[in-house]
């Protein structure tokens, strides 16, 4: 098939898939397309990499492009608009994570002792936009189904373009590694490992979402997004499995039988306990942090069953030519945003650490690793909380969170709220501990006086289940 050819075909489907998620999904506003499409970004690539040559520099780490800059920009300020705009207590709801804020606070302050700090300033601005988007979602009638079209919608257009870039597009959908020189799917995205994650979250996502319709399946409504949900799960899993990305397929392993693991909980009446999350979520960090301090060694019997060599694929040798850097600012780092310069780039060959954990005590040091733990742990906390309340929003949001803290061990996600996983967890964590507007009970109605009254009851019992 010709490559234009195969490039519209998927441009089609892909619009038939997002007419389908629009059509089941009743009660989300258009404004939920502008975290929808940072979102879009955030998980793929920058967006100056689509318009020049492969190879080509698009400009320098700090220096970045004009066209990401703006479009950021623009979307940041459309968030703020919407929530400027909007009758809802965001700020009541933002203060109930006064972890997130603290953790934000001590960003800011960290970039006045950086060697860049109005780069870092910058870069900070950036985390704050995130949180922006995310309080956008919390001013929707229903926040949890916003959050659900977000991430359909992400699944929709970034796995089969993926596939056919890939396929089709090897220029732009592969690499090569540089000194083995074995080829690696990227699909949309910069890298294998990014690929894998997208999957990895995606996929998940997909089998949760099926299986909340296969529980309401005396329910008609949701039977042509099934379907959808369906072949997008056999792409993701497919290019999981292309990609090669052990942690994302070990990963994707974890969430099912953890979710699994909730569900039977819940069914034996047994609650989980609150001792037992935070010690099992203290332990998942304390193991990460103490990965690259130990040469890898804690991980080398995980890494060996995944087809592994005892390197971790260079990850050892990287940590073991950083960790001299952390004695020089051990309590308060380089600032935020501030470790990764162009020049530190070119000295260690890698633009991370590969360990989430250790780009924190980069950064913000041993103060900023107790704040972000802090952040984290109070995040398992309020999830624990809702599940009171809903049960199956909150056992998925635990087990995307715990799961983050497991990639953090071998790549680099928990240090910015930007990157694509810490983002999910945060938008997550905000939708799914708020309690749903008063509104969402009149919504269906309002929107459907013209329905027959079975398609509206319908609708009403799926809309329950959100």
């Amino acid at each position: 098939m010709p490559p234009l050819l195969a490039l519209l075909l998927c441009g089609a489907f892909v619009l038939v898939l997002l007419a389908v998620e629009n059509r089941e999904s009743r009660g989300v506003s258009a404004a939920m397309w502008i975290p929808t499409v940072w979102m879009l970004i955030s998980a793929s690539r920058p967006l100056a990499t689509w318009f020049v040559a492969p190879g080509n520099v698009t400009g320098g780490n700090e220096a970045g492009s004009p066209i990401d800059r703006w479009v950021l920009l623009t979307l940041g300020g459309a968030a703020v608009l919407v929530l400027s705009r909007r009758k809802s207590n965001w700020w009541k709801s933002l203060r109930r994570h006064k972890w997130l804020l603290a953790l934000l606070a001590y960003m800011f302050l960290s970039t006045f002792w950086s060697d860049i700090t109005l780069i870092a300033l910058k870069r900070w601005l950036r985390e704050v936009m995130v949180v922006a988007r995310a309080l956008a979602i919390l001013c929707e009638v229903n926040p949890r189904q916003s959050l659900a079209s977000l991430l359909r919608r992400c699944a929709y257009v970034l796995i089969p373009f993926s596939l056919m870039l890939i396929k089709y597009y090897p220029l732009l959908g592969r690499q090569y590694g540089r000194y083995s020189g074995i080829e690696m799917w990227t699909g949309v995205t910069d890298q294998k490992n990014q690929l894998g994650r997208l999957c990895m979250v995606s996929a998940f996502f997909l089998f949760w979402a099926l299986y909340q319709l296969w529980r309401k399946r005396h329910v008609a409504v949701g039977r042509h997004q099934k379907w959808t949900d369906v072949s997008i799960i056999a792409m993701a899993v497919y290019l999981l499995i292309g990609s090669d990305s052990a942690t994302s397929l070990a990963s994707l392993v974890f969430c099912i039988t953890t979710f699994v693991g909730l569900r039977w909980m819940k069914k034996v009446r047994l609650r989980v306990p609150l001792t037992g999350l935070l010690g099992l979520a203290i332990f998942l960090i304390g193991f990460g942090a103490s990965t690259p301090f130990l040469g890898g060694a804690n991980v080398a019997t995980f890494s060996s069953s995944l087809g592994r060599d005892s390197t971790l694929t260079g990850r050892t040798e990287v940590w073991a030519a950083v960790l001299p850097a952390i004695k020089k600012h051990p309590l308060i780092g380089y600032g935020f945003g501030s470790f990764w310069t162009d020049a530190r780039r070119e000295l260690y060959e890698i633009p991370t650490a590969h360990n989430g954990y250790l780009d924190v005590l980069l950064e913000l040091g041993a103060c900023g690793l107790a704040f972000c733990t802090a952040w984290l742990l109070s995040c398992a906390v309020q999830l624990r909380r809702a599940l009171k309340e809903s049960y199956d929003w909150a056992s998925f949001a635990l087990c995307l969170l715990l799961i983050s803290l497991i990639y953090n061990c071998t790549e680099s996600a928990v240090n910015s709220l930007t990157e694509y996983i810490t983002a999910v967890v945060l938008f997550l964590s905000l939708a799914v501990t708020a309690r749903v507007d008063v509104r969402a009970k009149s919504a269906l109605p309002l929107c459907s006086t013209l329905k027959e009254p079975s398609r509206l009851a319908e609708e009403q019992a799926l809309a329950g289940s959100w």
